[in-house]
């Protein structure tokens, strides 16, 4: 078996795929990446106001000319265009022939493995995420929520308690939690972020624990039905030099490869870098880009940001290796 994973594909003009991109898909049984965009009916409106991705109208058309079979629609764009924007993209993904998943109109089809040829895709998104954009009863993405609380010496808690109270948010918490406005806070917060006590100050990041359960759950089920059981992991929350994963992903994506995944690979920072892992096993979590068509190409060039060069993971007799790529640019840049 020869299966090929990419990072994610954010597409606005057409793309003339090189040479050795179509070497690397040539004879897989499996080519799978990160849809990032929205196909949107006609009337929907942005939900946001920049950084709005409504994909080419032809990008599937083109993602299958190279070869690949399976989506991840899990990411932040999957909602540019409300509810409607991520039932009519999964729809699309699905008529076009992909196997796909990550997005839906509930979080059963969301959440359930897309399955082809003997692969099995799982894809989450790791936010941030506004709730209305969450599947459950209604459309949304498949998500594996991260919480972010920050610890700080208490003598610098105690001047934040000190803030709070005289410009009046303890006085407005307290009353907005009465009334049943606001849920009662687990932990201390100030003006709505979590605090903890803390040597130092410092970032305390955690996986919410009934969203890992629920993918841990899924990978053991895709396990007995594919061959390959493949998760990709799209997230925001980033490191802040971008040179490699945070420690609460490669945390959990150990706990994912425990529990069965033959591979967890991560999309999000617009830039590659090395697995953690390769192997009969692999973790990746920074593929970065396939094709990245952005308006902000010359800032990340000015910062030394290559968003040019992504990372392909390639399965084939029984082992992962990866490959650099360069990332095709619109045809005419």
């Amino acid at each position: 078996m020869k299966v090929v994973v990419f990072g994610q594909a954010l597409i606005h003009a057409p793309v003339d795929w090189p040479g050795d991109l179509r070497a690397l898909t040539d004879g897989a049984d499996a080519v799978v990446c990160n849809f990032e965009g929205c196909l949107p009916p006609a009337g929907a409106w942005p939900m946001k106001s920049k950084t709005v991705h409504a994909a080419h109208p032809q990008a599937l058309p083109m993602l299958k000319d190279l070869g690949v079979t399976h989506l991840g629609l899990a990411n932040n764009h999957a909602w540019d265009y409300g509810h409607a924007g991520i039932v009519s993209t999964a729809r699309a993904a699905r008529a076009a022939g992909f196997a796909a998943t990550g997005a839906g109109e509930t979080l059963d089809r969301a959440a359930a493995p897309a399955l082809a040829n003997g692969v099995a895709l799982l894809a989450v998104d790791a936010g941030p995420t506004p709730g209305w954009a969450i599947a459950g009863a209604h459309p949304g993405v498949s998500p594996l929520r991260v919480r972010m609380t920050l610890g700080l010496p208490p003598g610098d808690l105690a001047r934040l308690r000190d803030i709070a109270a005289r410009a009046g948010e303890t006085e407005r918490r307290t009353r907005r939690r009465e009334i049943g406005y606001d849920a009662q806070a687990d932990a201390e917060d100030f003006y709505g972020l979590p605090l903890s006590v803390s040597d130092r100050p410092g970032e305390s990041w955690a996986v919410d624990a009934g969203d890992l359960s629920t993918l841990l759950k899924s990978v053991q089920a895709a396990r007995r039905r594919a061959d390959l059981v493949l998760v990709g992991i799209h997230y925001h929350h980033w490191r802040p030099d971008w040179a490699g994963p945070p420690a609460w992903l490669v945390e959990a994506a150990e706990k994912i490869s425990g529990a069965g995944a033959d591979c967890v690979f991560g999309t999000g920072p617009p830039v590659a870098f090395p697995a953690q892992d390769l192997g009969r096993t692999a973790v990746a979590l920074g593929l970065g880009n396939l094709v990245f068509h952005t308006r902000r190409g010359p800032r990340y060039d000015r910062l030394g940001l290559d968003v040019w060069r992504g990372q392909a993971l390639e399965y084939r007799d029984n082992l992962w290796t990866s490959h650099d790529i360069v990332v095709p640019r619109a045809m005419g840049d």
